[in-house]
């Protein structure tokens, strides 16, 4: 299950953002400052059975990048 929670614009949460690991360019998405953000190659193949996953999209290259939220 993935959880999503709404950020108001008046909340005091710093954040910064994470940058495409392939064309170094575009911005993914924002995560809390001082959270790690780490990419990891997976096989073409790979398909777990338990988690749920969410499609990011670079805006300047357009490749894709799943992140995966795992059960375990």
């Amino acid at each position: 299950m993935i959880f999503i929670q709404q950020v108001y614009e008046d909340a005091d949460i710093k954040s910064e953002y994470v940058r495409c690991p392939s064309c170094k360019r575009g911005r993914l998405c924002d995560k809390p400052k001082g959270d790690i953000a780490t990419v990891i190659a997976l096989k073409t193949d790979h398909q777990e059975k338990t988690g749920s996953k969410i499609i990011l999209k670079c805006p300047k290259c357009s490749q894709k990048f799943l992140i995966h939220f795992s059960k375990e």
